[in-house]
């Protein structure tokens, strides 16, 4: 036996298993949906949402916001990053990390989601099972959704949608500038991500999109932007402004945490700091990676300036929890006006790859600004980008497709 037999051997004993378990599931769904019938009348399950796809923290965020809409919402996924594990439900944990037992799992809370959700939150490539093909909805569960009448609202967060040709034009620069993980780093294929979004759109009650990722989204809704922040974690300490010190006289401290540096333009931070460093300029720069949400806002707070990305031409998440630290945010937005929620009032220093030095530079002669930025940031995420804020937006949306409180 070669090394590869053993690998093919489980590759193929895991695709039967698929098969047969959708094959199962395709034979029950006529009784699963008589059951559905019954249980939707239990009144503490009259409002179930469930929240599930890519373990991000914004997923288990927006499931928190929905509750304060009179929702019975959960979220639920099969494995997690390093980054948070601020879910209900962790499915691999459950069973001690058996990748058999999680697969059964995936099958078993899958059943019960169609038995008694009334709606289901997931992203462009799926939810609860695992994909058939990378990155795309699992065929199974949409169909389950459309035969059972449950409400499925998609959104997106950027990997799951961004296709290479798309991408490339919007011009330079973009997140394929540099991009040497073509096939991985997001879904890529232009055949493939339209067609995966066509198929998921048809079954969807609603598809939510914002920044940079409408360009690859035709018809869906863009204004609610999606990604809180929850103020009031623990108490509120979580996340306390610590508003840079517009008298330091210490090197000026630019954070960076690029979960995947050739889409965030980091070697392009690296060398302006190092051209600023070579000019004498006292300047230094911390890099936030592989550590949890916890140990990295830790490090953002001793922050005087955070720098997001240069390449992509929208802010992440990882901006608006700096702005809500009080933190001058760097970040290249490609359509300042398209892209950003109340544009006028997002004090995002907008930055390009080619003039980042030049950037930088300014700001250290105008150090004595920073701190006004970062109230700026802290007033416009309290302002727009609070849960409070999002389940606001979300309460709109729901009554705009006729949903009910």
């Amino acid at each position: 036996m070669t090394d590869h037999q053993p690998l093919l051997l489980c590759s193929r004993c895991s695709l039967l298993a698929h098969n047969f378990a959708n094959l199962a599931f395709y034979c029950f769904l006529p009784l699963i949906w008589l059951i559905r019938v019954g249980v939707l009348k239990l009144p503490w399950l009259s409002n179930l949402s469930v929240w599930t796809g890519a373990p991000i923290i914004t997923l288990a965020n927006n499931c928190r916001a929905e509750r304060r809409l009179g929702f019975r919402s959960v979220s639920i996924v099969r494995t997690t990053y390093y980054i948070t594990d601020e879910f209900d439900w962790v499915l691999n944990r459950l069973v001690g990390g058996s990748r058999m037992l999680t697969f059964a799992f995936e099958y078993l809370m899958f059943l019960v989601i169609c038995l008694s959700a009334r709606q289901v939150h997931a992203y462009f490539d799926g939810g609860i099972l695992s994909p058939r093909r990378r990155r795309q909805f699992n065929p199974l569960e949409l169909n389950a959704y459309r035969l059972l009448r449950i409400r499925l609202f998609v959104w997106t967060y950027g990997a799951d949608v961004r296709t290479r040709e798309t991408t490339r034009r919007l011009g330079e620069p973009n997140c394929c500038s540099d991009c040497t993980q073509v096939g991985f780093a997001c879904i890529c294929d232009d055949t493939e991500g339209h067609s995966n979004f066509e198929r998921v759109r048809s079954v969807a009650t609603a598809c939510f999109s914002m920044g940079d990722m409408i360009e690859y989204t035709p018809g869906s809704k863009n204004a609610t932007f999606f990604w809180p922040i929850d103020l009031e974690a623990d108490r509120g300490r979580r996340y306390m402004p610590t508003f840079p010190d517009e008298t330091s006289t210490a090197p000026l401290r630019v954070v960076h945490a690029p979960n995947h540096r050739e889409l965030k333009g980091t070697r392009y931070l690296e060398a302006a700091v190092a051209t600023l460093l070579e000019d004498g300029v006292d300047i230094e720069l911390i890099m936030v990676e592989r550590v949890s949400n916890d140990e990295a806002l830790r490090i953002y707070r001793s922050a005087d300036v955070i720098f997001d990305q240069c390449l992509i031409g929208f802010h992440g998440y990882f901006a608006l929890e700096a702005m809500a630290l009080g933190k001058p945010v760097m970040c290249y937005i490609r359509k300042h006006d398209e892209y950003l929620l109340h544009p006028h009032e997002c004090p995002i220093i907008n930055t390009h790859r080619d003039t980042l030095a030049d950037d930088l530079r300014s700001l250290i002669g105008r150090r004595c600004q920073l701190r006004k930025l970062g109230e700026q940031g802290r007033r416009y995420v309290e302002r727009y980008y609070s849960q409070e804020a999002f389940a606001s937006r979300l309460r709109a949306t729901y009554a705009d497709l006729g949903m009910i409180f």
